[in-house]
């Protein structure tokens, strides 16, 4: 028996430099090209917006995927930011900030999602043309 030169065992390099850490439960399964191309940015600049706004030491998670595996690297927060970083925890607590969140979610975006998924569930799918499927917003 021969061998050719050609491998098809799959190789699990991490994504970039630093410590990775595999997301089995986020990601038990490989993820299509277009979500690996259009999740990493979105998430990292969602997460940092949270951890700017709770002060959490925390720049934000960076994820990367490798064979279409997600993998997740949590960044530090610059060190020029952590007095600041401090300051906003102690606002948070002390104002418990949380409960504003809270209070819009309940009041103002889940009724209007809840809305918006009714309005869509009354449209019959079938009886829709292709265009107005297409147009359907």
């Amino acid at each position: 028996m021969t061998t050719s030169g050609t491998s098809t065992e799959l190789r699990f390099e991490p994504p970039g430099p630093g410590s990775w850490e595999q997301d089995p439960v986020h990601f038990p399964r490989p993820m299509t090209r277009y979500f690996q191309e259009t999740h990493p940015s979105p998430c990292k600049k969602g997460t940092n917006d949270f951890a700017r706004f709770y002060g959490l030491l925390i720049d934000g998670i960076h994820y990367g995927y490798v064979n279409g595996f997600g993998y997740n690297q949590v960044l530090p927060a610059p060190e020029a930011e952590i007095p600041e970083r401090f300051q906003r925890a102690e606002q948070v607590f002390a104002k418990k900030l949380w409960r504003e969140q809270l209070r819009d979610w309940d009041q103002n975006c889940k009724p209007s999602a809840i809305a918006t998924h009714r309005e869509l569930q009354a449209v019959s799918p079938d009886a829709l043309s292709d265009t107005e499927l297409v147009a359907f917003d």
